[in-house]
């Protein structure tokens, strides 16, 4: 009985781990192609963050932060 709690816990951790570092891909990824669409619209003076939360419904709530010097005159081409 000992063992099979040992087993489930480090899968838990396995599952966690895994969970935690697609996340931080997936933010990472959005991240850099934010910076580089909202740089045709805009001059950017920092960082986009970007966060991921789960809500109690199971939806998840994105919230992203960016600023901003300047917005530019959009290049149509």
């Amino acid at each position: 009985m000992r063992e099979n709690k040992m087993i489930e816990s480090r899968l838990k951790r396995m599952l966690l781990q895994d969970k935690i570092n697609a996340y931080e891909g997936l933010t990472k990824a959005l991240e850099s192609d934010l910076r580089l669409l909202l740089g045709c619209y805009m001059s950017l003076s920092g960082d986009v963050n970007i966060n991921i939360d789960i809500l109690d419904s199971g939806e998840y709530q994105i919230n992203i932060c960016a600023k901003a010097d300047n917005i530019n005159s959009p290049n149509i081409i």
